[in-house]
């Protein structure tokens, strides 16, 4: 049905720590986000079980966790685009 269809979203996370929690994916590759502290500034826009599909526009969707926390945290001083289903 329409509603499961997964949407892409973008979201733009400003510099600096997010507040979001990510976990490898269980059945497959990728990481999805567990957790969002209330604090975050991705709060309205995260929600855990979002997957990561994209930072800034290259492909991280089959990326661990670690993967992708490094390449976060060498863009933190910058505007980051995410890319969420």
């Amino acid at each position: 049905s329409a509603a499961t269809r997964r949407t892409k979203i973008t979201v733009l996370a400003p510099p600096g720590k997010l507040g979001i929690i990510l976990a490898n994916k269980a059945d497959s590759k990728g990481t999805v986000v567990s957790g969002v502290r209330t604090s975050s500034v991705l709060a309205e826009k995260i929600s855990p079980g979002d997957r990561i599909v994209a930072i800034d526009g290259e492909d991280v969707s089959r990326m661990t966790v670690s993967e992708i926390t490094t390449i976060m945290s060498r863009k933190a001083d910058y505007d980051r685009t995410l890319t969420v289903l």
